[in-house]
Formats: structure tokens, sequence, C-alpha cells
């Protein structure tokens, strides 16, 4: 399956649709098929966007998960987030951090991410989300972030086999929340 991922705001929804481009439910973006001519979708173009639309960008990043119980109907899931060995935040080095309320990525990182189907973009937080799969509830980043025993917390220092890391491959950038320990 080889797509195009295009950048498209929520006011463009229709006018992309109208020009052909397809819907990813899994991932929540439009896309293109390699073989269709991608001249009338240039303005969505992940080419077309510049690299300083981005505020963080890695060359070493992965994808870090954890199990959890869904606060909703808990039942063990899959949660997770994007970790960094190291890359630049709005220009500036840093290594070892986390990407939480995760609102853009470029086209290589939204296709690498449709791995995890229940990462997906939450219309109402404006940024993506994992969602459990049985009952369909946002799992709140808050909780997986922001306190020692959360999974995401400190990923150098978690227990063995208690995060797994999937490395993303080339080049990935995004904008979102950067956390990391002082």
């Amino acid at each position: 399956m080889n797509r195009t991922y295009l950048y498209v705001s929520p006011e463009e929804y229709t006018e992309v649709e109208v020009s052909g481009a397809h819907w990813d439910d899994r991932s929540k973006c439009w896309y293109v098929d390699a073989n269709e001519d991608t001249a009338k979708f240039a303005k969505w173009l992940p080419d077309e966007r510049s690299e300083d639309e981005f505020t963080i960008a890695s060359n070493e990043a992965f994808v870090a998960s954890a199990n959890i119980a869904c606060w909703q109907c808990h039942h063990r899931i899959e949660v997770i987030c994007v970790y960094c060995e190291s890359g630049t935040v709005c220009d500036e080095p840093l290594t070892r951090f986390t990407v939480s309320n995760l609102w853009a990525t470029d086209g290589h990182l939204a296709e690498q991410l449709t791995q995890w189907p229940f990462f997906t973009r939450d219309d109402s937080q404006g940024a993506y989300a994992n969602h459990c799969p049985h009952c369909g509830a946002v799992q709140d980043e808050l909780y997986l972030h922001s306190e020692p025993e959360h999974p995401f917390f400190s990923i150098p220092r978690a227990e063995p086999a208690a995060v797994k890391l999937t490395p993303l491959n080339g080049r990935v950038q995004m904008s979102g929340d950067e956390s990391f320990e002082s």
C-alpha cells in the first residue's frame, strides 16, 4: 500500500474530497494513491510543507508502547507515544524526550503510525490520542506522561520490558508537547 498523506485542515476537507483524495479512517488522514496525479493536491503535499512548520524533528525516534488498564472499561490495552533519543525542539537540541499532545505530523510519520490503529486523531482535542479498542474511550495524555507511575514519564528509567521501543524509519517531523527529565 503506497500512499502519499496530505496535510489538510478541517476547513478544507470538502475541497480535498471533491478533488479526489481518499480518507484513511484508521489514521484519520487524507491521502492519494501512488498512481494518482498529485498536481491538483500540490497545496496539501508534504513536500510543499516547510520544515519550519514543525516544532520537533528527529532522526532517532521510536514508537514507545506500554500496556495499561483503560480508565473506562478497565481492559488491558496498548498505548503509545513518540520517544526521541535525540532531536530538536524549536531548533534546540534535546535528548531522551517524549512527545505528547501530538497535533501535526509529516506524511512519513503519519504513514508509520498507521501500524497502531487505535492511536488516531481525536477531533475534540485537536491532537492524536490513544483510544481503547474495547470501549472507544480516549486515554488522557496527562495520565500517560506526567507522574512517575505513568508509563511514559521516564522511558530511559522504565522497568525492563515495561516499555517497548519500535524504531521509526528516517527523519520524522511533528508538532506537540515535549517532556523530558531535567
